[in-house]
């Protein structure tokens, strides 16, 4: 029996050290070819693959190949890229002495009210909502059916994004804000009377506003029979919007209406409309905003940052004297708490948050399908002919409620490092810029630029000496008026 053992460990040992010595020498090899390779001319080896990649990225190599196969515009896939990730350019202030952080057992209140001059305002436990993705369109029911108890759990609102109406989804979820989008779904008046907001879709970050055909082959049967012909976006939702808001109003006066806009560089002249419009709430979509299936010329190359225009917006309503009246959701390329609490402090009401809950939806199912299926068949509509692995509901459930959980967490925490109570207290000062062209931007102190306290201590002083003098002179003309006028 040892024998037999023996043997067989000796055999282990002596396979296990050939395949060491041959993957060394395969290696070696291959070293050994990279380094002649450097010598030749690029152009007659794979180094030149290299050299490309240093002009043409992956991602842009993977649309022309696209665009090559098919000869259609190239679609993008989940996400978009922005050229400049101004949230990455943003630090906080921590708080020290003169403002002292505070302890981990303090509470944070970090409660909202979106539309709060509506009858009804949306109220949520903490600034965020779940992003449109629309059933059919976009994600699978179950997918959608997850977020929205992961919703429901953790006090937030998930919006039910361009798709036809997904019953499951507005009974899991305690607070349902519905999108109407440009297409012809969910505009009839029973699906508005479920409705704890309402948000008019006039376009999005990844496709602008144009009008555009989706492939219903692509979608659920179920999704399929909710609308006959084709599925077609228009460019803007049918008729003028200031008679569609008082269409909304007169069935639903109590209700906080809002509109979502791509964030464009002519944004003030959008929201001076807007207000005189009358809406609650206003969402803009940066230039991050992830999607799926969208122009990749639009998705990657359209619109302002999400960070930008948060900034305007912000300031136009302060100028309007709308600030306490009017919401303000940001939304594109959210990635966690941190990002959140920037564009809280940069003016935002509350945040949205799309693509981050889907990679926290798949979490652990995700493995067990590669490489047959990518990340995204576990998430994403799909047609009857196009087989996808089911994503099981509870488990993603279960991580997106743990994602809130966390998420509020850090909130909180970030609060307490800069001595805030609340998150409603969030503002510019506890910001600092990285860099120069946000600090001009953004309106930001430049962390490299130490402020110059000497200085504004020399203007507090003159300001002094000037009020007193001005004083003086004022009393003295009192005397005169009043020796006169006795």
């Amino acid at each position: 029996m040892f024998g037999v053992l023996a043997v067989a460990l000796a055999t282990a040992i002596l396979t296990a050290l050939v395949a060491l010595l041959a993957g060394y020498l395969i290696l070696r090899g291959v070293a050994r070819r990279a380094e002649v390779g450097l010598g030749k001319n690029p152009n007659a080896t794979l180094w030149e693959f290299l050299f490309s990649l240093k002009s043409h990225s992956l991602h842009d190599l993977a649309l022309t190949m696209q665009r090559a196969e098919q000869g259609q515009a190239a679609e993008h896939p989940l996400g978009s890229v922005p050229k400049v990730a101004w949230l990455e350019h943003i630090g906080f202030d921590p708080a020290t002495l003169g403002r002292t952080p505070l302890n981990g057992d303090v509470p944070v209140a970090q409660a909202v009210r979106l539309g709060p001059r509506a009858g009804r305002p949306l109220e949520l436990a903490l600034p965020v909502v779940i992003a449109p993705m629309g059933y059919g369109v976009g994600l699978a029911d179950r997918a959608k059916i997850a977020l929205a108890q992961a919703a429901s759990l953790a006090g937030s609102a998930v919006v039910s994004g361009e798709g036809p109406y997904l019953p499951e989804e507005r009974g899991f979820a305690e607070r349902w804000i519905l999108q109407l989008s440009r297409a012809a779904w969910a505009h009839q008046q029973a699906v508005i009377d479920l409705a704890d907001m309402v948000e008019i879709q006039w376009g999005q970050a990844s496709e602008a506003g144009i009008g555009l055909i989706k492939n219903r082959a692509e979608m659920p049967e179920r999704a399929q029979a909710a609308l006959a012909g084709p599925l077609v976006m228009h460019a803007a939702p049918a008729g003028h919007p200031a008679r569609f808001i008082q269409h909304l109003r007169a069935l639903r006066p109590e209700l906080a209406i809002g509109v979502k806009l791509p964030a464009s560089h002519h944004l003030e002249e959008d929201l001076n409309a807007l207000l005189s419009w009358g809406v609650d709430v206003i969402t803009l979509d940066g230039a991050a905003a992830g999607s799926a299936g969208s122009p990749a010329v639009i998705s990657d190359h359209f619109g302002i940052s999400t960070a930008l225009a948060v900034h305007r917006a912000h300031r136009v309503l302060l100028r309007q004297g709308q600030r306490q009246m009017v919401s303000l959701i940001a939304s594109g390329g959210v990635e966690g708490a941190a990002d959140i609490a920037k564009l809280l402090a940069l003016g935002a009401d509350a945040v949205a948050v799309g693509s981050a809950l889907l990679f926290a939806l798949g979490h652990e199912q995700v493995a067990r399908h590669l490489p047959a299926s990518p990340p995204t068949q576990l998430l994403f509509a799909h047609g009857p002919r196009q087989p996808a692995p089911e994503l099981d509901l509870d488990r993603a459930s279960e991580h997106a409620t743990a994602w809130f959980a966390a998420t509020r967490q850090e909130l909180a925490t970030i609060a307490r490092a800069l001595g805030l109570a609340t998150l409603q207290q969030l503002n510019p000062d506890h910001l600092l810029a990285r860099t120069a062209i946000a600090a001009e931007a953004l309106n930001l102190a430049y962390d490299a630029i130490a402020p110059d306290w000497s200085d504004v201590a020399h203007k507090v002083d003159g300001l002094v000496k000037d009020y007193g003098r001005a004083n003086r002179i004022l009393t003295e003309i009192d005397r005169h008026l009043t020796l006169r006028g006795g």
